[in-house]
């Protein structure tokens, strides 16, 4: 084998530009445990954020990578940890891939924890080293080929703006982004842009603990996974092992899952599809495209999301914009504290229909959807992952703190009863512009479906219909 992998004949080796990763990966003897891993590591995006669960071996996947960036002559790679001790996780790999390769002795090289001093310098003057958010000015000055943000939720948003991101600009570098999330911080946003197509300069992944084959070989099913799931929280568990973003207390769809209600969809024409409408101008106006199954399945699949336009403007967008093969619309709702708004839209795209459901109701039938079966182990709500900000808000909506006042007072209150937190918020809204309608209201229902031909026209389906704000239980607790 030519080259670095080489064995070492006592003259200074020099670089193999493009060195193939899998015959590196070999020669220093790692074998990706999963295809997920595989696809990690080879993967070309400029941005990668791994999301991983606790001993997924996010941090020997990157050192790897890393290993491999350094066969490029004349780059400059930082290893940025949250502190020196963080950071030599992957430097630890590196460092051994040098060894085993027998090109370490090559190098000029630091290895120092304690006085923070971790550094490789090859013979094709690549370099490698360990720098510490916990001294932002010694992050400054330098153009970057990558960076590898070491528990990339634990660095501030300050040091990778600030600092990072600059310093890769000037070289159009790359960086990855391994960690186990902690909670709805930046990592989050980052990790969300991973998921939207529309931006290619970055990829995420969602790697649970169980996916790692060689340590779990039971997967979800381990009898580590299941020891472990039995004796801490969900909300711990499902963060820590599971690499979900859920440390919100209080969230409102706790049942809310990526892994679980995440999925692609393509638009069946066959189906019903439902518009509905979140208004807003310095906020953002949402729309989003829902279609509804034969078997009452709900699947968000597509999400308009802008600002600073007028309704109007919204409203041709909208009816301008391309549609899939067979595309309907069969019914529209919109916030109804929007009436003007709603006049706008209905000229351009038909008659939008406003039925005010109290937050309360429209909340409970939406985690009700949210609930997996029990024997099919599948949701009622799906979401196509292109709808990047209900996905975020899905996870993320969660109750206003309340003294103990206001909650006596919310108590014996028999109005709305809305105690979300009021920001960003305005597609999970939407989402329940159309849960309450249609499945509180019964919209998506005429009344012989419930009560037979001989109830259609009578004066009790005439009276409902007039006063659709009212709300009344039928047989097996559906409420109209």
């Amino acid at each position: 084998m030519p080259g670095p992998l080489a064995k070492p004949t006592g003259k200074t080796p020099e670089a193999e530009p493009g060195i193939d990763l899998r015959t590196l990966f070999k020669a220093v003897g790692f074998e990706p445990h999963s295809e997920g891993q595989w696809d990690y590591c080879e993967n070309g995006t400029r941005f990668n954020v791994p999301c991983c669960g606790r001993r997924w071996g996010k941090s020997i996947a990157t050192g790897h990578k890393a290993t491999h960036k350094a066969f490029k002559p004349d780059s400059y790679n930082w290893i940025v940890g949250p502190t020196y001790k963080l950071g030599e996780k992957e430097f630890r790999i590196v460092y051994k891939d040098f060894e085993k390769l027998g090109l370490l002795k090559y190098c000029k090289k630091q290895y120092s924890v304690n006085q923070g001093n971790m550094r490789i310098q090859t013979p094709w003057n690549s370099v490698i080293e360990v720098v510490s958010a916990e001294k932002p000015d010694s992050l400054l000055g330098e153009g970057l080929s990558h960076a590898v943000m070491s528990e990339a939720a634990k660095h501030s948003r300050m040091i990778w703006e600030q600092y990072i991101e600059p310093a890769l600009s000037d070289l159009r570098g790359s960086a990855d982004f391994p960690s186990t999330p902690q909670g709805f911080n930046w990592y989050h946003g980052l990790y969300t842009m991973g998921q939207d197509h529309s931006m290619p300069d970055y990829k995420s992944w969602n790697f649970p603990t169980w996916t790692n084959a060689v340590r779990y070989p039971g997967g979800f099913k381990d009898i580590e996974i299941i020891r472990i799931r039995a004796t801490v929280s969900k909300q711990y568990f499902d963060q820590e092992y599971g690499a979900q973003f859920t440390s919100f207390s209080g969230a409102i769809y706790d049942e809310w899952s990526d892994l679980l209600h995440v999925h692609p969809h393509t638009f069946v024409p066959s189906w019903g599809n439902y518009l509905v409408f979140d208004f807003g101008f310095a906020n953002p106006f949402v729309a989003l495209d829902i279609q509804v199954t034969p078997g009452e399945d709900v699947i968000v699949w597509r999400e308009y999301y802008d600002r600073f336009k007028s309704t109007w403007d919204h409203g041709q967008i909208l009816a301008s914009r391309e549609n899939p093969p067979g595309y309907h619309i069969d019914g529209m709702w919109g916030d109804p504290r929007g009436a003007d708004e709603i006049a706008t839209l209905s000229p351009i795209l038909g008659f939008v229909a406003s039925q005010d459901v109290p937050w309360k109701l429209g909340v409970e039938a939406t985690k009700r959807l949210l609930k997996p079966d029990e024997s099919t182990g599948t949701p009622k709500l799906r979401v196509d992952p292109r709808c990047t900000n209900l996905i975020r808000q899905m996870g993320q909506l969660h109750v206003k703190e309340q003294t103990s006042r206001q909650k006596m007072e919310l108590n014996e209150q028999s109005g709305d009863g809305n105690i979300q937190h009021k920001v960003d918020d305005h597609a999970a809204d939407a989402l329940r512009y159309f849960v309450g309608p249609y499945f509180v209201l019964g919209a998506g229902h005429h009344l012989t479906d419930l009560y037979g031909d001989s109830y259609a026209g009578s004066e009790s389906e005439d009276f409902l219909r007039l006063h659709s704000k009212s709300t009344v239980t039928i047989g097996d607790g559906f409420v109209l």
